[in-house]
């Protein structure tokens, strides 16, 4: 059985760097522009295949669009066997604003939703972690439908608030292992379900909870418990700080971690990634590890 697939998305990202995000009905100066190969997917790969973590990437692209973004992934190594390529439409492109620490984000689908279906070709009962990202809902429900070997993680992200209604979310966490999701998402969740944390464990073993600079709440059992954020030394650009979390996250998974020590991982991975553009993230291992070890004292 393989570690882990990873739905999601694999974005060119437009990005205008601004002083300070427009409030409504005002114009913001744009510092500079650039294009980005990202989406949770995009950033999400880079940092876990950085980390030695072997991966299966599921992803629906436009080949006309995306042909450099498949070439960047493959000259890192990254396996591009289960992303379809779809001929005709543009996308996903994602048209960014941001001020180095808070975004607004635009999001053009592309053949995401109209031609992508991964229920069709996914290796069912073959992955240890099945990770549902940003995609589409009921292609997602009739994977987790069909697996009953695998641990599924929820992690609907920012589409929490346009992709999913109270059905299509419960249809997903009933068949969850875990939810991984950040702050403002969650509320969002828990108002829609009409359920509380508490609830919510009826269903699922854990409950990731991640709070940017505040760090990660983990919800089991056991209760609740706090993980503290690590401080980086100089920060680059926050976009692709939970995408890091997930990755360094798994990291822990996949080398026999604790789920709490897991949490710390993603937190400090995280703390590096920020430091430098997605695309360039490198940290050794063992100075990871190192690091886990030296917080933990």
């Amino acid at each position: 059985m393989k570690f882990l697939s990873f739905f999601g998305h694999l974005n060119i990202d437009i990005k205008l760097s601004v002083s300070r995000l427009p409030l409504p009905g005002e114009a913001a100066e744009v510092k500079s522009i650039s294009e980005n190969f990202a989406g949770t997917a995009g950033n999400f790969a880079l940092v876990l295949n950085k980390l030695g973590v072997n991966f299966d990437l599921y992803s629906g692209i436009s080949g006309e669009t995306h042909k450099e973004f498949l070439e960047f992934l493959r000259q890192r190594y990254i396996s591009t066997n289960y992303i379809k390529i779809f001929n005709g439409e543009k996308g996903p492109i994602c048209y960014l604003t941001t001020d180095g620490n808070e975004q607004i984000a635009y999001m053009y689908q592309g053949p995401v939703y109209t031609k992508w279906k991964p229920s069709e070709y996914f290796e069912d009962d073959n992955y240890e972690y099945i990770h549902f990202g940003t995609g589409p809902a009921d292609e997602y429900i009739k994977i987790a439908e069909r697996n009953k070997k695998s641990k599924i993680v929820f992690d609907p992200g920012q589409e929490t608030w346009y992709m999913y209604d109270k059905n299509k979310a419960m249809k997903l966490i009933k068949k969850a292992h875990m939810i991984i999701i950040n702050y403002n998402e969650f509320q969002y969740l828990l108002k829609m379900i009409n359920l509380g944390e508490t609830d919510l464990l009826n269903y699922v073993q854990y409950i990731v909870v991640t709070k940017g600079s505040s760090g990660a709440i983990l919800y089991s059992h056991n209760g609740e418990e706090k993980f503290p954020a690590y401080n980086s030394s100089s920060i680059n650009d926050t976009i692709g700080a939970g995408d890091s979390f997930r990755a360094g996250f798994y990291f822990g998974i996949y080398n026999h971690y604790s789920i709490q020590d897991s949490v710390r991982l993603g937190n400090l991975v995280a703390s590096y990634a920020i430091q430098r553009p997605i695309k360039d993230f490198s940290i050794d291992k063992n100075f990871l590890t190192g690091s886990l070890e030296k917080i933990k004292l």
